[in-house]
C-alpha cells in the first residue's frame, strides 16, 4: 500500500485559513453588491414618513431667547411629501408675553405645517389657562388651528366653555392668547347654576 506523503501542519492551516477568507469574502461580494452603496435614496411612496420621534419635547424660544412655546407628543412622524409632522397626543404650553400666566392645549391628534406656523389640533381638544384665578376654566373642541406667530388660536366648530358654576356653548371661536381676549361667534347658548 502506498503511503501519503505528510504535509506539515502549517501549510494546512495555512490552507484553511485561506479557504475561509476567500469564501468569506466571496458571501460577503454576493451579500453587499457595489450597487448598494448608490448615494441617491428613492422613496416610492410619498406617504411614506422620513423619520418619526417617540416621547419627545420640543422648545421653541422667541427672538428674545425666552420660551414660546413647549411641545410634547407620544409620536411626532415627519411627512416627506407636504414637510408636516403629524402629532399623537400633543400637549402644548403656549407662554405668554410679559410673563402671562401660559396656555395649556390638549388633543388626541395634532398636524405642524412645514413652516410651523400653524397647528392643528383635531379629536378631543383641550385649551386651558394655567392662571391660578381661572383654573377651573375649560374650553373643549374637536378642532382648533394655532397660529404661534401671531399668539392666536381659532375654531369653525361648536365650543364647550366650562366654569365653576356655568356652562357656555357657541359654535366659532376665536381667541387672543396674549391678553386672553376670547370671541365666540355664532349660537352662544350659557346656563349658569346658583349655589
Amino acid at each position: 500500500m502506498p503511503t501519503i506523503p505528510k504535509i506539515p501542519r502549517y501549510l494546512l492551516t495555512a490552507g484553511f485559513i485561506g479557504l475561509a477568507v476567500v469564501l468569506g469574502l466571496s458571501i460577503g461580494y454576493f451579500n453587499i453588491r457595489p450597487a448598494s452603496f448608490n448615494d441617491s435614496l428613492t422613496i416610492s411612496d410619498p406617504n411614506q414618513p422620513d423619520f418619526f420621534m417617540e416621547n419627545n419635547r420640543i422648545l421653541m424660544l422667541n427672538e428674545q431667547g425666552t420660551p414660546a412655546y413647549e411641545l410634547t407628543s407620544v409620536r411626532a412622524t415627519h411627512q416627506a411629501d407636504d414637510d408636516s409632522t403629524k402629532l399623537e397626543s400633543p400637549r402644548l404650553i403656549f407662554y405668554r408675553a410679559e410673563d402671562g400666566e401660559p396656555w395649556l392645549l390638549e388633543a388626541e391628534h395634532g398636524v405642524v405645517t412645514q413652516a410651523g406656523d400653524q397647528v392643528e389640533l383635531t379629536d378631543n381638544v383641550l385649551l386651558q389657562s394655567q392662571n391660578p384665578a381661572q383654573s377651573d376654566r375649560r374650553m373643549t373642541t374637536q378642532a382648533l388651528t394655532l397660529f404661534p406667530a401671531r399668539n392666536y388660536a381659532e375654531t369653525a366648530q361648536s365650543v364647550k366653555i366650562e366654569n365653576a358654576d356655568n356652562v357656555t356653548n357657541a359654535v366659532g371661536m376665536q381667541v387672543y392668547l396674549n391678553d386672553g381676549r376670547l370671541e365666540l361667534l355664532s349660537t352662544v347658548r350659557g346656563q349658569h347654576e346658583v349655589r
